[in-house]
């Protein structure tokens, strides 16, 4: 007998075990400050992304405009490059000479004085 009375007993335990976690407390809803602060922090967030965003766009657009003008400094270099290549050669003595010879001028070495910059 003292054996089946243990039995019972340990059943009555196992049961009152297995109930009790069934019994669980619900979760409690938030609070209005709780709501405030999401609906703030959410705000703040949007914005931040919203800045971020317009920030990004803005830089990209600025980058492109800056290649243009590197590409435009670029060309016109180029062209001055060209130009004074240009000069150089139409300033030279054989090229003086074959002007003057075309319009019937002479050259006189003591009346030329070079200058230099």
């Amino acid at each position: 007998m003292v054996s089946n009375a243990a039995r019972k007993y340990e059943s009555q335990q196992v049961k009152q075990v297995r109930q009790a976690p069934a019994m669980q407390q619900q979760p409690k809803g938030w609070n209005r400050l709780e709501r405030a602060l999401m609906v703030v922090g959410g705000a703040i967030s949007l914005l931040l992304i919203i800045t971020l965003l317009s920030t990004k766009i803005s830089i990209n657009n600025r980058q492109h405009d800056l290649q243009d003008l590197q590409s435009r400094v670029s060309r016109v270099k180029n062209s001055n490059s060209s130009d004074r290549q240009e000069i150089a050669v139409l300033t030279s003595q054989a090229s003086l000479k074959r002007a003057a010879h075309k319009y019937g001028l002479s050259d006189k070495n003591s009346n030329v004085r070079n200058i230099n910059r």
